[in-house]
Order: structure tokens, then sequence, then C-alpha cells
């Protein structure tokens, strides 16, 4: 079966060791050392960052930039997409599916009823958000949920999704609980994760280990005002 991402020869920034691998359907792991730029690895494969060298072709095609960030969903960057703890919830969703259709189109009040979100709450176990709560008042696993919810939102013909740091989560039991929810999502999408541990509770359906592949490099990792200019690349 022909991989969803093939990268071949990945070079993300000048002086980064060129990274060759591929990823399939389901849900995949991508492990990396820290402070290893792997955040920029996530931007760069969905297409919100310009890779220095290398090719990644999505689907059996090789692709640019700005193919991939229309193509593929992404969450768990807070650069992108972290959310205001003071905003509800139901503002936020409108906000985005007013993004992810022409301005002419009707959002119902019931933003949970949308063709572009109702799909994904079960998946997600999101049966039962409260969207008059203000984001603050989530648990922890339903505001990391509701950024995977919005980047499926903003996408909704996604060809995968990537989900960067999913080490944020602390708790190890919560952070098991949303893998379990995307092993769900992944039977629907292919489901990239970044994450710097491994799979003890076997979740993936493939392990992508560049742990012992990529040095750091001796270039930093980029600012956020040069991370900003490469999201419109």
């Amino acid at each position: 079966m022909e991989p969803i991402f093939n990268v071949t020869d990945l070079v993300v920034r000048k002086g980064d060791d060129p990274l060759t691998f591929d990823i399939g359907e389901g849900l995949t792991l991508l492990i990396t050392e820290r402070e290893s730029g792997s955040s920029t690895l996530c931007m760069t494969l969905a297409g919100r960052y310009k890779q220095f060298g290398g090719t990644i072709a999505l689907s059996g095609t090789n692709t640019t930039p700005r193919q991939r960030f229309k193509r593929v969903a992404m969450a768990g960057l807070t650069m992108l997409d972290g959310l205001e703890r003071q905003v509800d919830t139901r503002h936020i969703l409108r906000e985005q599916i007013a993004w992810s259709q022409p301005f002419f189109k009707l959002i119902p009040r019931d933003v949970l009823a949308h063709p572009n979100v109702e799909p994904w709450l079960e998946v997600l176990n999101l049966t039962d958000l409260d969207v008059s709560l203000d984001v603050g008042d989530l648990t922890v696993e339903d505001r990391f949920r509701l950024r995977v919810l919005l980047a499926l939102v903003s996408r909704p013909d996604a060809d995968a999704l990537v989900i960067d740091d999913i080490d944020q989560i602390r708790s190890l039991r919560l952070r098991s609980v949303i893998l379990d929810d995307l092993v769900e999502l992944s039977k629907h999408l292919p489901v990239v994760v970044n994450s710097v541990n491994d799979d003890p509770g076997n979740h993936a359906d493939a392990i992508v280990d560049l742990r012992h592949t990529v040095e750091t490099s001796k270039a930093s990792e980029p600012s956020e005002a040069s991370k900003e200019e490469q999201v419109n690349a």
C-alpha cells in the first residue's frame, strides 16, 4: 500500500541531517529527541514550514508546502492553535466554522450540529461537550480534544492529521485516554503523533523512531517570529 507521507532526504533547516521515512494509514507515532526541532518537523509535514531541502510526497505525489497546507490538518502546536481560556467554546467553534466555509453560508445556532463538526464528536468523545463553558473550564483532555476538533473543522477534506507534542499532556493516564481517542480517529484518516516517549500502551499502528538518526543541529529552533513567517509559505 502506498504511504500517505513519503519523506525523502528531508532537511528541515540548514545544517540538519537528512531524514527519509514513510508514514502510512492508521496511527503513527513519530518519536524524536528532546530539543531536536521536532515541532518544526511537524510544521513541515503539515505545510506550515518550508523545508530547506528534500521532498515530501503526499499520497504518491510530491508536494509544495502550500499544497500540504491545504490538505493536512494540524493540532497541538500552541503558537498555531493555542486557545484563550476566557473565551467560550461556542464562540471558538463558530469562528472556526466561519473560516472553513464560504462567507455566505449560515452557521446554525447549534454549532455541534454543523456538518464539519458533528461527524467527529463521537470519535473524539466530545458528544457531551458543553459549548457554553469557557475554554478554561473544560477538562484538560477536552481542551486537547477541542484543539483536534478545530483542526479537523478547518480542513474538512484533510488527507491526514499531524499532532505535535502529545507530551504536553503531563498526566500519563490522560495521555493514554487521548491516544485511545486518536486510535479511533485514525480509522477515519491517518494520524501522525509527535512524542519524545515510547508507546507503552501499544496505541500506534506504526512507529517512526528518529531518536538515533537525528542529531540536534547547532542551529537553534526558529524563533516564534520566523515560524510565523513560514506559516503562509
